[in-house]
């Protein structure tokens, strides 16, 4: 059987700030004197401003040196804690489909590591965070300079998130049998694009979406668990531990009222 290419098809159309960014988030003293807690996934950007305090990232017990005033988290695969002390934090999630698209190359260089933005995109303009404005706002000159200068969106990996999302109990065998491609070029794609292996990609990805789900709703968990793919209710616990470092019920201690969750 022929494989497909791993390249675009086509040109598709011209990438908006929506289709990149997940999401913005702000977090100020004193109400960041935890710090802040990423979840597991989806690269992050980040600005810090004003403060006296080092901050530092800390995944799976290790701790970075003292983080660049604007920087760039690769995907992380266990929670991560952010400390910035007394400093105000801005920051944009980016979608998991956005790597290829705004920057290219292979995103698993970054995995679990903090790099300078600017080490990543050397024409980056610098940012203007307004102590009381917000972070959309701050970030919108660099995403639209970032934009101007994207190749088109990604297909593949839009795809590839596609026939995973369309089916929970995949395996990563039937996701490359979907896209036409060997379990060599999806391992290839995935690292890539995601900066995970294909078998990581999927168990984090069917975590996320429980987890995001039951957080605000205890009750649904069961019914949510069983449409996610999860045997039971130890099945997921496991996979707890295995990306939170904690039950599931120390992760909502620890949470509190999400002030501190990015």
């Amino acid at each position: 059987m022929e494989r497909s290419s791993l390249s675009p098809l086509s040109r598709a159309p011209a990438l908006a700030p929506g289709d990149v960014v997940a999401g913005y988030f702000a977090r100020r003293p004193p109400a960041t004197e935890r710090g802040t807690l990423l979840l597991p996934g989806a690269p992050r950007i980040y600005a810090l401003l004003g403060g006296t305090s080092d901050a530092r990232l800390t995944i799976r017990r290790r701790t970075s040196d003292v983080l660049p005033r604007v920087g760039f988290i690769g995907p992380t695969t266990k929670i991560a804690h952010l400390e910035h002390g007394d400093a105000i934090l801005f920051g944009l999630r980016l979608r998991t489909t956005s790597w290829a698209s705004l920057f290219g190359g292979d995103l698993s260089r970054f995995t679990d590591r903090v790099v300078p933005l600017s080490a990543i995109d050397l024409s980056a303009p610098p940012l203007v965070c307004d102590p009381g404005g917000d972070p959309a706002a701050a970030f919108a000159p660099w995403l639209a300079a970032r934009l101007a200068a994207a190749s088109d969106r990604d297909r593949l990996s839009q795809r590839l998130i596609d026939v995973i999302d369309a089916d929970p109990r995949t395996s990563v065998a039937e996701v490359a049998a979907a896209l036409r491609i060997t379990p060599q070029q999806l391992s290839v794609a995935c690292l890539h694009g995601f900066g995970l292996p294909p078998k990581r990609l999927l168990m984090l990805r069917r975590f996320l979406r429980v987890l995001r789900r039951i957080l605000p709703d205890p009750t649904a968990t069961g019914r949510v668990l069983w449409q996610a793919g999860y045997v039971d209710h130890s099945h997921f616990a496991k996979d707890c531990r295995r990306f939170l470092d904690m039950s599931l019920q120390g992760f909502r201690q620890r949470i509190g009222d999400a002030d501190d969750l990015a």
